[in-house]
């Protein structure tokens, strides 16, 4: 990596923060535009389901209505969470540190420690968008590969300065 000194990050993928990771992507995913139509839908449905059963006895329909508007109001995080914390026990990098040194050039990731420490490096054009949400930065690839790099890594203010200014003049897509 050229230029100056690299942005240097350290942590380890314990379950705390894979749902950390996992809760930003799915904030990410419920500020898409089908997912909110289909919860304006689920809202219009429920006066409508409710007429229909009063008036014409379809309580099957009503009650289905009430199942999805709780699976998307109420439990979609819950059991998002849920999956992520089984996932989280079969997944190879967990437990497992993380260093990460970000320059002008890109990314570069070591998981693991010592010499059977793996190693790849990101360009800033291989990088979809960046979202950035409270607890982190979500980096995404393209087929549906996302790295976490959780704010609490930074090691001082400055560092974390560099790094929203190379996501200004370097990331494609950068929304917070």
């Amino acid at each position: 990596m050229s230029g100056k000194r690299p942005i240097e990050l350290h942590y380890v993928l314990d379950e705390d923060t894979f749902l950390q990771a996992s809760q930003a992507l799915w904030r990410r995913n419920r500020r898409q535009r089908r997912i909110q139509v289909r919860g304006w839908l689920l809202a219009a449905a429920l006066p409508a389901t409710a007429f229909l059963a009063l008036r014409y006895g379809m309580w099957f329909t009503f009650f289905a209505v009430i199942a999805l508007a709780l699976l998307h109001f109420v439990f979609d995080w819950p059991l998002t969470r849920a999956f992520a914390r089984r996932g989280f026990r079969q997944l190879p990098a967990a437990n497992q540190p993380f260093r990460w040194q970000i320059g002008e050039d890109g990314l570069r990731l070591w998981l693991g420690e010592g010499a059977q420490a793996q190693q790849a490096e990101i360009g800033w054009d291989q990088l979809t968008g960046i979202t950035e949400d409270e607890a982190g930065f979500i980096l995404h690839q393209p087929h549906n590969v996302h790295h976490w790099l959780p704010k609490a890594a930074f090691t001082d203010v400055a560092d974390a300065q560099r790094f929203m200014e190379l996501l200004r003049n370097r990331a494609p897509g950068f929304s917070r």
